[in-house]
């Protein structure tokens, strides 16, 4: 027997269903952070969310205000170059292109929802390197084993 057992890795599981800056940013900054503190970092892409991981979709996130400013044609991007800037400047983080970079080189795991690519018809090639395919039953086994478990 060891003297030492060795400490189980925590397990950390996002879900991102929508590709809106204020989605976007929480899944992939906490996943990252996740990654950095020693846990193994998952994130399951759903829905809408799953355009963040398709290639180049990251570049198409934006923010939308709340109330009758995000209907408002052109507002949305004007508000999404905003809000990244800020957030560069005022908080440090990076913009959503580079923290998923920074995500895939520190190791965190993503996921696509089954279900959804089914029903958006598409394909494994539509996605950036290294996204897995799952279905419910594969993110319950994940869900299951995971120390934390969040819906962003």
């Amino acid at each position: 027997m060891k003297e030492k057992e060795e400490k189980k890795k925590k397990r950390v599981l996002l879900i991102c269903p929508d590709n809106t800056l204020d989605t976007v940013y929480p899944a992939l900054i906490l996943s990252l952070q996740a990654a950095r503190a020693g846990a193994e970092s998952m994130v399951f892409f759903t829905f809408d969310g799953i355009k963040v991981i398709l290639k180049d979709g990251i570049k198409k996130v934006k923010y939308y205000p709340k109330g009758i400013l995000g209907a408002i044609p052109g507002i949305p991007k004007l508000f999404t170059k905003m809000m990244i800037k800020l957030a560069e400047e005022r908080a440090g983080i990076p913009s959503p292109d580079l923290l998923l970079e920074m995500c895939q080189i520190e190791g965190v795991k993503f996921y696509a929802c089954l279900m959804t690519i089914q029903m958006m018809n598409l394909k494994k090639e539509d996605f950036i390197e290294g996204v897995e395919i799952i279905d419910a039953e594969g993110y319950m086994k994940l869900a299951l084993e995971a120390d934390v478990n969040m819906f962003i």
